[in-house]
């Protein structure tokens, strides 16, 4: 392997490992009708996740793709919420780049700012919200601390929050482990980085409940012994 690609690889990988917990297939399975999200969102996903394999290649392609279409429709939510999102992975690429190490912050604000926009674009769209939230949480979590403040926190938990909302007490425990699971997990992380840890710790307690017998279980109740709950 090509020392670029090692790097590359070196970069990437714990970026792949960013969710909380990575879902075996039975997490992803949702009681029919409860919730189904955006084939578009879907679709890029997996074209944009392909980098944390070592498909830069495949990456690269599905992000100008993105920009074609951010270039024709500035307003399209979609586009830009992904665009945001390509933004954050190719500032992590920058961070193992000596020359390029120092634009990493920029980098990271650019990319806040495009999610933001597209947020504004469609408020009320699970599927745009969630996206920036997810991206929120790998920067909180993957990179420097210099790179996180309150704003990030702030909206981080306020994305969780209304999604937690959205799906309403009723439908939780029908939705996908996963999807009940990374989004309780990334809003105790958001309480943790406001300093509120009666309120991660009530988070993560209720994430191992709802999440009883996953591996989200044993995960969430050590978050809560780490916070000293």
């Amino acid at each position: 392997m090509k020392r670029a690609a090692i790097l590359l690889l070196a970069a990437l990988s714990p970026l792949a490992q960013s969710q909380f917990v990575w879902p075996k297939p039975e997490y992803n399975v949702s009681k029919p009708g409860l919730y189904t999200e955006d084939p578009f969102i879907v679709e890029y996903r997996k074209k944009f996740f392909s980098v944390f394999r070592g498909d830069y290649a495949a990456f690269d392609k599905a992000y100008k793709e993105i920009e074609a279409m951010v270039g024709k429709n500035p307003k399209d939510a979609r586009a830009l919420v992904w665009l945001g999102n390509g933004q954050m992975i190719k500032a992590a690429v920058s961070l193992l780049r000596a020359k390029d190490k120092d634009k990493v912050p920029q980098m990271l604000a650019e990319s806040r700012k495009t999610l933001d926009k597209a947020v504004a674009l469609k408020p009320d769209d699970p599927n745009i919200y969630m996206m920036r939230a997810v991206t929120l949480s790998i920067i909180a979590d993957k990179f420097p601390a210099g790179n996180t403040d309150k704003k990030l926190f702030t909206t981080l938990r306020d994305d969780c929050l209304k999604f937690i909302k959205f799906i309403g007490p009723k439908r939780m425990e029908g939705v996908s482990i996963h999807m009940r699971g990374e989004a309780l997990a990334s809003l105790a992380q958001a309480y943790t980085g406001l300093g509120n840890k009666a309120e991660a710790v009530k988070t993560y307690k209720r994430l191992a409940s709802l999440n009883k017998g996953t591996d989200y279980e044993p995960k969430a109740l050590a978050k809560v012994k780490e916070l000293g709950g």
